[in-house]
Order: structure tokens, then sequence, then C-alpha cells
């Protein structure tokens, strides 16, 4: 895709750069790299670490304040510091410095429905922002498409994004999701031969953002071709299971 003055690409899933030392070389890097691509608007996610290579939720909220292009999503783990960051989070929601939530389930031992969640579900309906969780991969139980949709239906008003697209089985989980009403695909990190799956669904419903305000409540990059800026980072997490 050739990227033209016409063309208005939101990439809905970035994190910082891992391989720059300071917070600000970083966020530098990543604005030079989404201009470089043609990237007008983006979405950044915080990890839920307090201390973290691409930044914890206190890091991202405050590296881009005042960046009208760049939405913040808060990671939070009921892992570190829950109560704490609980508040720090809903902080940084009233304020509207960050616009989402992002879970981590799968790269920590945790279920989407666990009963220890439902703090974050409370914060989100209370704003009136996503969550943002991770599917796929290793780890897949998580979040399958069982306990995506019945985490759904607990929380009618609550819009759940479904990062990665329990990948490598975005087929089934767009079949098994399509019709949950406030569930909806992130397609970040999906590199697949096939592209049946997105073309079947391509007309997918999106989160629209509020009027005259951009707002990671979109994920309409989820179901267009875009510009990716993504940045691996590993994660390595240990603690009891919890569901």
């Amino acid at each position: 895709m050739t990227i033209t003055s016409a063309h208005k690409v939101t990439d809905a899933h970035m994190h910082l750069p891992v391989n720059y030392q300071s917070f600000p070389e970083k966020r530098d890097a990543l604005l030079r790299e989404m201009q470089k691509n043609g990237v007008s608007r983006g979405v950044i996610i915080s990890d839920s670490e307090l201390e973290s290579s691409i930044g914890s939720l206190t890091d991202c909220a405050e590296l881009f304040r005042g960046h009208t292009d760049i939405a913040v999503i808060g990671g939070i783990s009921p892992y570190i510091q829950y109560e704490t960051q609980l508040k720090v989070l809903e902080t940084y929601l009233s304020d509207g410095e960050v616009v989402g939530i992002k879970l981590f389930c799968g790269h920590e031992p945790i279920f989407l429905n666990a009963p220890v969640l439902e703090p974050i579900f409370d914060l989100a309906a209370k704003y009136t922002v996503p969550v943002l969780f991770h599917t796929g991969w290793d780890n897949a139980q998580y979040t399958a498409p069982h306990i995506i949709r019945e985490t759904a239906e607990k929380h009618p008003k609550v819009k759940l994004v479904c990062c990665h697209c329990c990948y490598p089985a975005p087929t089934a989980c767009f079949e098994a999701l399509l019709p949950v009403q406030n569930v909806f695909f992130d397609i970040s990190s999906i590199a697949d031969s096939d592209p049946s799956a997105f073309k079947k669904h391509s007309n997918r419903r999106s989160i629209k953002p509020r009027s005259g305000s951009f707002s990671a409540r979109t994920s309409e990059a989820a179901t267009k071709k875009r510009t990716s800026i993504l940045h691996e980072h590993c994660k390595s997490r240990t603690g009891t299971e919890v569901s």
C-alpha cells in the first residue's frame, strides 16, 4: 500500500521501541518512525510492569501528555501493586490522559474472566473506555473465545478489544465472537499467508471515536490495511495462576 497525503493512517497498537536509553529518546524515535511510514495518529500501549523498557502506565501517560495525535492505553496487573495502580489508572482516566485499559492475559497467568479483574471492568464502564487484552500465541487458554464471550456478556456496556485475534486461529476467533456486539478486533502482530479470514469479515463493526476528538476508542484500523509500527517486547512472568 502506497501512503499518500490523501490517506489518514492510524496505528491502533504501538509500543515504545526498546533500543534507546531514555524515554524521551524512545518517544522521539517512535514519532519519527510514524512520520516516515505515513502514520498520522497512533495508540501507545504501556506495560503493566512498573519498570519496563516499553514504559509503565505512568511513564507513558506522562511521556505523551499534550500529544494530541497519540492516545495512551494503560496496562495494569493484579499481581503488581494492584490497589495502588487501580487508583493511578483511575486518576489518568478521569483526566482523559489514558483512554483505555490493557490486560496481559497469557503473558501473565490470569484468565480474562477472573473475579479479581472486576474492578478493571468497573472502571472501563464508569469512564466509557475499552478494555484491550492479549490473545493467542502461547498460553492462549487464558483468553479462549468462550472466555472472551462469557466476559463480554457479563459486561455488555464495556467494549472489549481482542488483540491479535487469537492467532494462529483468527478464523475460529471471528466466527465465535462475531455475534457478540461488544467485542472488537485488533489485527496487530498477525502474519498469515491466507487472508481469507480477514476478507470474509472485512465489514466488521468498529468503535467510533467521540465527535471532534481523537480517541483509542476506535479500532477502525483493525479492519483495514495499515502501516504497522510494532516493537517486539518479551515478557517473563511468574506467579500463581488466577482463575
